[in-house]
């Protein structure tokens, strides 16, 4: 009878510590792949072999001696488990819009020659990037994407170079194990360069762009109105700013957003661009729209312009207006640009 007891006792045991592993595994898995993202992990592992998009033009206005400069367009994750990001403190130009769950993601532009040795963490693009991408042409860079993205590009509708590192250009990217899957792609500047030389990226102007205006104001005597602004995305954003470095600098649930070296993520030209956002599916994926005109915010030197946004035709750039018709000019250093809906709450 002991003996019994003693075997349904340990049976007993034996079979609640299995239910325990697989429970750990569970919540382990879960924790990488983020409720708030319930489908991306799984439809990014299984692109497979999407075709490069060939260019036809690239917009930087380069001299003639210059064509082999590509403009550099990349996609960084914004998930609380990315961070910190590298190289984001370089960009010439970053849009933030949001994805699945209002989690907001950055394209980032950069010259070729301002690369920075480390980018990342890489994630999977939507069409609304690609379309902002195209407006500098050159090469875009991703780890999968949207099944409209993916499909669009199969369809060869982006005027851009695709480096997708999941389909078959793995060998240019790389993971850090210090993170979390998806989390943890990145490219270097070695890599990227590599990739053109392989490929024979070759630049063509295009005729037809159309630069911004950047002018070096007067930035000592700054009568600063707007000090604060705050877009209330999933993870609230705001950007302060500072009289001393007469730059806005960006802090991001509450805590200062800093790059894998610790600087916090600043810009002297912010802009938040207002346009109509519709949830397509149940996954939440978004449709953006990036053509057409709207409401633009200008916050410079602690100011606010009020203005608008417009771009008329695809592949056209996107030129920046005040109320009363003039281009905006854009002070010396990057440029921030937050893509929100007309219902975001944006506070300033």
């Amino acid at each position: 009878m002991l003996f019994r007891l003693t075997k349904t006792f340990w049976l007993i045991v034996l079979g609640l510590f299995f239910i325990l592993i697989w429970i750990l595994i569970f919540f382990r898995q879960n924790k990488q792949t983020s409720i708030l993202e319930p489908l991306e992990n799984i439809q990014d592992e299984l692109v497979t072999q999407i075709k490069e998009t060939p260019l036809i033009k690239v917009d930087f206005s380069l001299k003639q001696e210059e064509k082999t400069k590509l403009p550099i367009s990349l996609i960084l994750d914004n998930f609380i488990e990315a961070w910190p990001l590298a190289g984001i403190n370089s960009a010439s130009i970053v849009y933030e819009a949001p994805v699945e769950a209002d989690i907001t993601r950055f394209l980032m532009i950069f010259n070729q020659e301002d690369l920075p040795d480390k980018i990342g963490p890489i994630r999977s693009a939507r069409p609304y990037f690609a379309d902002l991408a195209e407006e500098y042409s050159g090469l875009f860079v991703h780890a999968g994407g949207s099944p409209d993205f993916l499909q669009r590009v199969k369809n060869n509708e982006y005027q851009i170079y695709n480096l997708d590192e999941i389909s078959g250009n793995g060998k240019y990217f790389w993971r850090d194990n210090q993170k979390d899957k998806p989390h943890n792609i990145y490219i270097s500047k070695e890599s990227i360069i590599q990739t053109i030389e392989n490929k024979k990226l070759i630049n063509e102007l295009k005729p037809n762009f159309v630069p911004w205006i950047y002018n070096q104001m007067d930035l000592n005597d700054i009568q600063t109105n707007n000090l604060i602004v705050k877009i209330d995305y999933r993870e609230p954003v705001i950007w302060q700013f500072d009289k001393e470095k007469k730059v806005y600098l960006r802090y991001q649930n509450g805590k200062e957003f800093v790059d894998e070296e610790g600087r916090q993520v600043q810009t002297p030209n912010l802009i938040i661009q207002k346009t109509n956002i519709k949830i397509l599916d149940a996954v939440g994926r978004r449709e953006i729209i990036t053509l057409g005109q709207g409401q633009a915010l200008i916050f410079q030197k602690g100011n606010l312009i009020q203005g608008t946004w417009q771009k008329l035709e695809k592949n056209k750039r996107t030129i920046y207006y005040s109320s009363q018709g003039k281009e905006i000019e854009f002070l010396p250093g990057p440029i921030w640009i937050e893509i929100v809906s007309n219902n975001h709450q944006v506070l300033y």
